[in-house]
């Protein structure tokens, strides 16, 4: 089974921040299904009460771009997913895996 991290893209003037929203192991099919279901949940903001939110697929679905109108501010976000490629210690990262 691969690792998978899912980042959230965020823009806010001349501020750009990515963060990870959440790590964890299974297929490419399985990664790309949490994706989506986060890039339809996921709450960017802190106290964010959403009004409405679309959500467009990017490319062949590793990527997501949402579109969320809360009560005070609008949020402009990409949700990506990323598999690992390399590490220097694969078994002894400094976050849990389950």
């Amino acid at each position: 089974m691969a690792r998978w991290v899912v980042l959230v893209d965020r823009s806010y003037g001349d501020h750009h921040d990515v963060d990870e929203v959440t790590h964890f192991e299974g297929t490419r099919e399985e990664a790309r299904a949490r994706l989506y279901e986060i890039a339809c949940t996921h709450r960017p903001g802190v106290g964010l009460r959403q009004k409405r939110r679309q959500v467009y697929r990017i490319g062949d679905g590793d990527a997501y771009y949402a579109n969320i109108e809360g009560m005070m501010a609008t949020f402009r976000v990409v949700y990506r997913l990323g598999e690992l490629a390399w590490s220097t210690h694969p078994e002894s990262w400094p976050w849990a895996w389950k």
